[in-house]
């Protein structure tokens, strides 16, 4: 399948070589209007703006669709190589390569444009061959060319579109030129010179290139008078006379000496620099720069004695890096008095091709005063004279928007006399290391710093009538100073918007960009995050989109490797890209995240240039890792407790369109479940497993919030039951119990053989969540009812003695002790029948505890201490924990207040180890209550504080105020 589409003379389209009617101009203007931002979103009011001139008729939107509409169907025989697709913010015209990446989507425009592109290259190389090679490509690049680019059509859009492309044909030809005439070429010129020259009369280069073609053909007359006509038109149009260099070659003619070989290659006199040449190319200061103290102090101190001061400023495109640089070499003039040199290198520029050290070299030549006439023509040759005409000189060198060091070695100076400034979004880091550049990275701004921007730009009265839409649109543009300043830009384009107005407006994430967009390249954010991206290499570009959609605030490099599918080692090179293009950051060792704004952008670009399928299968592995590696980092916490691996028997329809599709795409493979070859995180002991909780606890819940947006209910119930331990020992019991409630949920929804068992084990899992936050006593009971019924209904021995665990917890907290008392014996009796020690320790325990609370002191202390040797026999220090604490509160109720103080000093110091925040506080409690009854009223009020702290953290709100009320009752008999 072939498809061919022209717009460089009239507007058609070839499928397989057979035309595709496009209907009215009307609806060609839409296709042109979609065609001239190819596989970029535009939208529907641009769209709409481009088809009728700013002025839609009623209706237009309707119209437009139904254009588009008629455009898609047109399109069908094209399959997925041509597609017109809405996506958030707008439509988007999509051509796709075919398998294998065969170019068989052809569009002359940018065929046109590849051509030049490529050729300017070459002709930057200076090497004879090349240069036949560029011509070649220009050759061809023009030949594309039938007639005025979309002849047929006739707008006041497409009238500036077509005047643009205009132009960059005129610029081919006299590239082209140029080439012809340095090989000597010239007859091939004289008659498209003559007819251009008649176009347009006022070009110098063009004239300048009739009058060498003319003289080298013999008509050195001719060229005179073509001289003296430019001469005399730009006097009586514009009082001006005609630039030095048509000047020079005039007088050349003149005088007769410039042979039939190319003019700049005649001898000249030796190169010098001029007395009066001083380089002031420093373009105009930025109007304002808020902020920036610490990096403007950074480069105040650059300046050192033996090497060449190279500072590199890098960062996020539109984060403000040539601001900077600018702002600081204007407030610094005074430090170069023998001029400032300026070039843009244009490596991130969007649809320009970066400028080559050979170009930037022969610009600093000229504006040093070396006549290009004796310029070298070998770059070594140029290089050396560059560094010699600087050489003990003060003078700076600001090299702005640089794509790598390679572009700017050649540029630096050998004398540390100069000073050398440059502006990347990359890092940079070569020149770092080798040439010991300073690195200076900008972050955004501050929130005071971005709140001073508004308040700049739109005065501080607008700000301070607004504050909370200011805050709101700090907040929706990243403290990004580009993003602030097109906020800016509208607010003040329009006086009477209220800001809150403008900040709705940037609410929804799906259109933030769009608002951010101003219609000017140098000036668009999603244009500064384009050029970013196009730089990027394939597997790099994929990361970035696969990184947009990844839930949670940041990523790890095991996750990350996940979600690629890649090997860790590759993951990590990949993610070394990112953060040297400045669009990722490692806020912390390992971990990576994205600004706001750009996470947008790259979720935008996933949409659009990654298939669907494939993000399905990252999205999947990336829950699979979670899975996996929360059950192994659960079974360290808990080695003795059941695994969430239970719930693979559940896979079934039940799980929806998320299972089906899943399933569809390779079972378990497919959901990430199974990954041979990608390395797993170091989690060797229950230390390492909390830690792995701690630094992915944001990226859990969001994982899990994505697996229930997409119906893995097998998989939210792993999730949720392989996190509820560490959020228990947190003491975070409002998530604790979201998270059950979700657990029960998703349990709920699935069918198969371990069904039964899941919904036991979340009803379980809900009702201790229920306990620990203090909720309904009758609907805690239920929850534990229905999870011993089922458990009984499967036979399941283990989890019933489980479950009357739980309901002696539960009714010890409603205060019936006697009941607890039968179902703990009844607990102890079933983990003996089913051999299970670990159980037999707890239920050992919890059986000392109820009889303690039943006044059997001496029972009860025998029946922990039995738990306590079986605990360390073992070697469970949990377990051990909770008898240590159970000792001190049956001592307290014995009245043994002093063994009671050092049990529960004991089982602090084992909670403590164990990280387990949530049993601390009710051991601090109970020691308090035990200094308290010694008369210890200093110890008591300060474990009565350590309590109160813990549970204020844990938002455990009926236990914060009953230790408030002891505080407050010690106090007064104090």
């Amino acid at each position: 399948m072939a498809v061919q589409i022209s717009v460089l003379g009239d507007i058609r389209v070839l499928i397989d070589g057979n035309p595709v009617e496009l209907g009215p101009p009307r609806r060609q203007c839409v296709l042109a209007g979609l065609l001239i931002d190819a596989n970029r979103v535009v939208s529907s009011d641009r769209l709409a703006d481009r088809v009728w001139s700013g002025r839609p008729p009623d209706g237009a939107r309707q119209i437009l669709h139904s254009y588009l509409s008629r455009l898609r169907r047109a399109f069908l025989p094209a399959g997925e190589r041509v597609a017109i697709e809405r996506r958030p913010g707008g439509y988007v015209l999509s051509l796709r390569p075919g398998a294998g990446g065969v170019a068989d989507v052809t569009v002359d425009l940018y065929r046109f444009r590849d051509l030049v592109d490529r050729a300017g290259r070459a002709a930057d190389a200076a090497a004879d061959d090349d240069g036949e090679r560029a011509t070649a490509m220009l050759d061809e690049a023009l030949g594309l060319w039938h007639g005025d680019a979309f002849a047929s059509l006739e707008s006041p859009w497409i009238d500036e579109v077509r005047a643009r492309l205009d132009e960059e044909r005129f610029q081919a030809e006299l590239e082209r030129g140029d080439l012809l005439l340095r090989q000597g070429r010239q007859t091939r010129l004289l008659a498209e010179l003559q007819s251009r020259v008649g176009e347009k009369p006022l070009n110098e280069r063009l004239v300048g290139q009739l009058m060498l073609t003319l003289y080298r053909e013999g008509r050195s007359a001719h060229a005179l008078e073509q001289y003296e006509r430019l001469r005399r038109d730009l006097a009586e149009t514009m009082g001006a006379n005609p630039g030095p260099e048509l000047r020079r070659l005039h007088l050349r003619i003149l005088d007769a000496k410039t042979g039939r070989s190319d003019y700049q290659q005649s001898p000249a006199p030796a190169p010098a620099l001029a007395p009066a040449a001083r380089p002031g190319q420093l373009p105009l200061p930025p109007s304002s720069l808020t902020g920036r103290a610490r990096e403007l102090a950074a480069l105040d101190n650059v300046r050192r004695s033996d090497t060449v001061p190279v500072t590199v400023i890098c960062g996020l495109g539109g984060v403000g890096k040539t601001s900077l640089a600018l702002r600081w070499a204007h407030d610094n003039l005074h430090r170069w008095p023998d001029g400032q040199l300026h070039a843009n290198l244009r490596g991130f520029a969007p649809a320009v091709r970066p400028l080559t050290p050979q170009a930037v070299i022969r610009g600093f030549l000229t504006a040093l005063g070396v006549d290009q006439r004796t310029v070298p023509t070998d770059f070594e040759a140029q290089t050396g004279l560059y560094r010699s005409l600087v050489a003990g000189k003060r003078i700076l060198i600001l090299l702005d928007n640089v794509h790598d060091a390679e572009q700017v070695r050649p540029l630096l100076p050998g004398s540390p006399s100069c000073t050398v400034l440059i502006t990347s979004r990359n890092r940079l880091s070569g020149l770092v290391a080798a040439e010991g550049a300073l690195p200076v990275v900008l972050e955004p701004l501050t929130a005071t710093e971005a709140h001073r921007l508004l308040a700049d730009r739109l005065g501080e009265q607008r700000v301070a009538a607004e504050p909370e839409a200011a805050t709101a649109l700090i907040s929706k543009c990243g403290r990004l100073p580009l993003a602030l300043a097109v906020a800016c830009a509208r607010a003040m384009g329009n006086p009477q918007l209220p800001l809150a107005a403008l900040a709705a407006e940037l609410r929804p994430h799906e259109t933030r960009l769009d608002a951010l967009d101003t219609g000017d390249l140098s000036t668009s954010l999603r244009a500064a995050f384009d050029s970013s991206y196009d730089a990027l290499d394939g597997a790099a570009a994929r990361l970035f989109c696969l990184l947009g959609l990844a839930p949670g605030p940041d990523i790890g490099l095991p996750a990350a490797a996940s979600l690629a599918g890649l090997p860790p080692t590759r993951t990590g090179a990949l993610l070394r890209a990112l953060e040297d293009a400045h669009l990722i950051q490692q806020h912390v060792p390992g971990r990576y995240g994205l600004h706001d704004l750009v996470r947008l952008y790259a979720a935008e670009r996933a949409a659009r240039d990654q298939p669907p399928a494939q993000l399905t299968e990252a999205l999947n592995a990336l829950i699979g890792f979670y899975i996996r590696t929360a059950d192994r980092a659960h079974t360290l916490l808990a080695p003795h407790g059941t695994s969430s691996a239970v719930a693979e028997g559940a896979e079934g329809a039940a799980e929806g369109a998320g299972a089906e599709e899943s399933a569809s795409s390779g079972g378990l493979v497919q959901l990430g479940l199974v990954q041979p070859g990608l390395d797993q995180p170091g989690l060797d002991d229950s230390a390492a497993a909390t830690e792995w909780f701690e630094a992915e606890r944001s990226c859990l819940l969001a994982a899990l919030q994505l697996a229930v947006s997409r119906r893995l209910h097998s998989q939210v119930w792993r999730l949720c039951w392989d996190t509820t331990l560490f959020l228990r020992r947190t003491g975070d019991v409002q998530e604790l119990l979201s998270v059950s409630e979700t657990g029960l949920a998703a349990a709920q929804a699935l069918d198969g053989p371990t069904a039964p068992t899941l919904q036991a084990l979340a009803h379980r899992g809900l009702a201790f969540a229920m306990l620990l936050a203090d909720r309904d006593g009758s609907k805690l009971l239920d929850h534990l009812g229905r999870a011993l019924s089922l458990s009984e209904d499967t036979g399941d021995l283990l989890n019933q003695a489980h479950t009357h665990q739980g309901l002696v917890m539960a009714l010890d907290r409603a205060d019936d002790p006697k009941t607890a008392l039968k179902h703990a014996e009844r607990s102890l009796e079933l983990y003996e029948r089913v051999g299970d020690q670990h159980g037999k320790a707890n239920a050992l325990n919890t059986l000392g505890w109820c009889q303690g609370r039943v006044g059997h002191y001496e029972e009860a202390v025998a029946n922990c201490h039995k738990s306590l040797a079986v605990s360390r026999t073992y070697g469970w220090p949990h377990a051990e924990a909770a008898v240590l604490d159970s000792l001190g509160h049956v001592n307290t109720q014995a009245g043994r207040h002093s063994e009671a103080v050092g049990y529960f000093r004991q089982a602090l110091d084992a909670y403590r180890n164990r990280r387990d925040a949530y049993e601390m506080a009710n051991t601090f409690s109970g020691l308090a209550e035990a200094h308290h009854a010694l008369g210890e009223h200093t110890e008591a009020r300060t474990a009565w504080h350590q309590a109160l702290t813990l549970y204020r953290a844990q938002h455990r709100t009926a236990q914060a105020e009953e230790t408030e009320k002891r505080l407050g009752a010690a106090a007064e008999q104090d």
